[in-house]
């Protein structure tokens, strides 16, 4: 169940230094919310766990930050991050990863994300990240340097295609392999593409194999990045 200050102590809180906590575990949400309160320019100013429904407390609040703590990136988890963003876009994101990787970090950045880090960075490296993001500004955790380094030097070597050809003629992809890779763009699960396009599992394992093998690339991450930098300025 969420839980917000009283009406009379909200309106103080509704600045920069505002945070709102989504975390399902009691402990781990009280054990953020004192390090957060300890901070000497931030407050909690309401929480809730990811079975709730709090976008009526988010508008009361208007808070500045919201917190998605030991986020798994599960699809329950991103819908919250891009129901946040559609609906009060202004309010920056900052992800409390459990286990940094890069396919996650990707999708959280196109999900709205603004910080992500992991969720047992140390005190002061989770209290820069939220200060940075309160600026307006980006963090991502030290360990997706090497990655962003790699994603840049990829793209650079890419040679990007005209964009007022369709998408399938650009990369010489069929319909229903574009349909497979895009779902797989929100699913690592196989069944769940498989009954989304009303198609096989092996069927799908065919298309993404030939998916693959025509973009020149070896697993999902790398094709949905190629796939993108042929139609979008990629920026973080």
């Amino acid at each position: 169940m969420y839980c917000a200050l009283d009406i009379q102590k909200e309106k103080e809180y509704s600045d920069t230094s505002a945070v709102f906590i989504v975390e399902n575990d009691k402990i781990v949400r009280s054990n953020l919310r004192m390090q957060v309160n300890n901070a000497k320019n931030f407050s909690v100013a309401g929480e809730a766990s990811y079975y709730d429904d709090y976008s009526d407390v988010l508008y009361r609040i208007n808070p500045n930050i919201i917190i998605f703590s030991s986020f798994s990136g599960t699809n329950e988890q991103y819908r919250h991050i891009k129901n946040v963003h559609t609906q009060m876009p202004l309010i920056k994101k900052v992800v409390l990863s459990k286990c940094v990787e890069e396919t996650e970090f990707c999708t959280s950045v196109l999900a709205g994300v603004k910080g992500y880090c992991a969720q047992e960075s140390e005190l002061n490296e989770l209290l820069r990240a939220i200060e940075i993001v309160s600026k307006g500004d980006s963090y991502c955790d030290k360990s997706m340097g090497n990655f962003i380094y790699r994603l840049i030097f990829h793209m650079n070597q890419m040679q990007q295609l005209p964009i007022d050809k369709p998408i399938e003629e650009q990369i010489n992809l069929t319909d229903r392999e574009l349909q497979v890779i895009l779902a797989a763009a929100n699913s690592d699960d196989y069944e769940d593409i498989a009954k989304k396009l009303n198609i096989s599992k092996h069927t799908v394992k065919v298309h993404l194999t030939s998916v693959y093998r025509k973009l020149g690339v070896k697993n999902k991450l790398q094709a949905i990045l190629k796939l993108q930098s042929k139609i979008y300025e990629f920026k973080f």
